[in-house]
């Protein structure tokens, strides 16, 4: 025999209806909705934590790790043009960039040059200056395996001596108003 949880009547053990006040005596299932709606909480709460903690400003030698892809920059060059067809304007430079991304996630990913975007001293933002790199591989776009690398150059052309450029990433250049992360040069 146990008690009923409402009016206190001895009921029998197995009764799931009290037979005197009619109340249902299990809370089984009240206890299981409740503990699932905290744990969905929970998830929801600690999921977008990853982003609140995650860095946005880097200098040109670190690599940063983003959802699983890691992005560095592992060489930039100043320069007027690699021949005659391909000269900067007068008082810019070509601004070349080798960039490379590894998928460490567990999905496959895209990539876009077009992701990536200069920033000046003056504070303008510019795409990638669109010329053939004869001796560059030039980064494209694509897809890339779970596991797998690339790496390419991106060139821009700038004003020549700025000391104010960065590199900044952007998941999506089209939709996003505010970048992921960026990169000082040196």
């Amino acid at each position: 025999m146990k008690k009923c949880k409402y009016c206190q009547s001895e009921i029998d053990k197995k009764a799931k209806i009290c037979p005197n006040c009619k109340k249902k005596q299990s809370h089984k299932l009240k206890w299981i909705l409740l503990c699932l709606f905290i744990l969905i909480i929970i998830i929801a709460l600690s999921s977008g934590n990853d982003d609140q903690n995650f860095k946005k400003e880097y200098s040109q030698n670190e690599s940063v790790t983003y959802k699983n892809v890691k992005y560095s920059i592992t060489n930039v060059e100043k320069t007027k043009g690699s021949n005659e067809y391909f000269q900067a304007k007068d008082g810019y430079e070509y601004v070349k960039v080798n960039i490379k991304i590894e998928n460490n996630s567990d999905q496959k990913i895209s990539f876009n040059a077009l992701n990536f975007q200069m920033v000046n001293e003056d504070g303008v933002e510019a795409s990638i200056y669109d010329i053939t790199a004869e001796e560059d591989k030039l980064l494209s776009s694509g897809e890339l395996d779970a596991g797998g690398k690339t790496e390419g150059v991106i060139i821009w052309e700038q004003k020549q001596g700025d000391t104010g450029l960065k590199v900044r990433y952007y998941k999506n250049v089209l939709l996003d108003d505010d970048y992921t992360f960026e990169w000082t040069l040196n």
